[in-house]
C-alpha cells in the first residue's frame, strides 16, 4: 500500500452488534455524525478494528490490533479492558525483535500476527528468506500463528512463503489478508474465496477498506460514501456467515495527504462516527 497509509498508522492510536441476517438494507442518514455519548459491548466476536477507536466515538468491537506489541492506552481499549487485543510482531530487526518475541512468549497471547506486509517496500519490507528464517522463533507462542499479511495475499511474496512454511512443516495456523480494492462486494469475496482455497488455513481480514489510490494530493475519492456504505452492508455480513473467515477489521483511518479512503473512514475530525461509522457499529 502507498507509503502515505503506512505513515498514518503511527498517528493512529469498534457499538452494539447485531447478527448478520437481521441487517436491513438502508443508505447514510442525513444527520451527520453520531454523538458518540455512550457505548455498548460487541457480541459480534468477529468484528474488529484496525487502530484504537476514539472514546467519543464509542465504536467498541470485541478485538482490535494496533500494529504493535502491547495494546493502546487511550481510546476505547483503554476503557473497555474486556475488548480482545491481538499483538503483533510488526518488522523484524535483529538487533531488537527477537527479544520482543521472546517476551511475547512469555505471555503466551492466544493469538499472535506476523509480519506487517513484508511485500511492501514502504511497510516492514522482508526478504521470504528473512521471514522463514525468523519464523522459527514464533512457534509456540500462541496457539493461532497468523501469517504474515501481506499487501498482496496472493502475491508471489505470500505463495513462496507459504510453501516454505508448509515444507519445514512450521506453525502458522491462519492466513492474514489486506484488501484495498474498490466497490464490487463480489469481487472481495471472490478474492477471500481464492486465498482460502489456495492455502487452505483460516482467514483473519486484518486490514481492508475501499480505496481509490488515484486520489493523490488534492484529487477527490472517485468513490462515493454510499457506494463504499453499500460494500460494507454486503461483505460484512456475508463473512459473518463465511465459516472459514474468523474475523475482519476496518482500516478505519484517511490516508495522510490523500484523498484515496475519504469515502471509507469510520470517525470525523472530532473522532465521532461518520455515517460509515455507524454502519459498521450495527454489526
Amino acid at each position: 500500500m502507498p507509503i502515505s497509509r503506512r505513515r498514518f498508522l503511527a498517528a493512529s492510536s469498534a457499538l452494539l452488534a447485531t447478527t448478520a441476517c437481521s441487517q436491513s438494507m438502508g443508505s447514510p442518514s442525513s444527520s451527520g455524525s453520531s454523538t458518540g455519548s455512550g457505548s455498548t459491548s460487541s457480541t459480534n466476536v468477529k468484528k474488529g478494528l484496525g487502530g484504537a477507536a476514539p472514546l467519543s466515538s464509542g465504536l467498541v468491537t470485541d478485538w482490535y490490533y494496533n500494529w504493535s506489541s502491547s495494546p493502546s492506552t487511550s481510546g476505547i481499549p483503554s476503557t473497555h479492558p474486556s475488548m480482545r487485543f491481538f499483538p503483533m510482531v510488526w518488522g523484524w530487526y535483529p538487533s531488537t525483535t527477537p527479544s520482543l518475541v521472546a517476551s511475547l512468549k512469555a505471555q503466551q497471547p492466544p493469538i499472535l500476527l506476523g509480519f506487517n506486509e513484508p511485500d511492501n517496500t514502504s511497510q516492514s519490507n522482508i526478504s521470504v528468506d528473512t521471514a522463514i528464517s525468523a519464523w522459527p522463533q514464533f512457534q509456540g507462542i500462541a496457539t493461532d500463528l497468523v501469517s504474515p499479511a501481506c499487501a498482496d495475499p496472493l502475491g508471489t511474496w505470500m505463495q513462496t512463503f507459504m510453501a516454505a512454511i508448509d515444507k519445514q512443516n512450521l506453525q502458522c495456523d491462519s492466513v492474514a489478508v489486506h484488501s484495498y480494492g474498490g466497490i464490487s462486494a463480489s469481487a472481495f469475496l471472490s478474492n477471500l474465496d481464492q486465498i482460502y482455497t489456495l492455502y487452505q488455513r483460516p482467514l483473519w481480514v486484518t486490514e481492508f477498506a475501499v480505496a481509490d489510490w488515484s486520489a493523490t494530493g488534492t484529487t477527490p475519492d472517485s468513490y462515493t460514501v454510499q457506494q463504499v456504505y453499500d460494500f460494507m452492508q454486503a461483505v460484512c455480513p456475508a463473512m459473518d456467515n463465511l465459516s472459514y473467515v474468523k474475523g475482519y477489521a476496518w482500516f478505519p483511518w484517511p490516508s495522510k495527504n490523500s484523498n484515496a479512503l475519504a469515502s471509507s473512514v469510520l470517525f470525523d475530525t472530532s473522532g465521532k462516527l461518520t455515517e460509515l461509522g455507524q454502519l459498521y457499529s450495527t454489526f
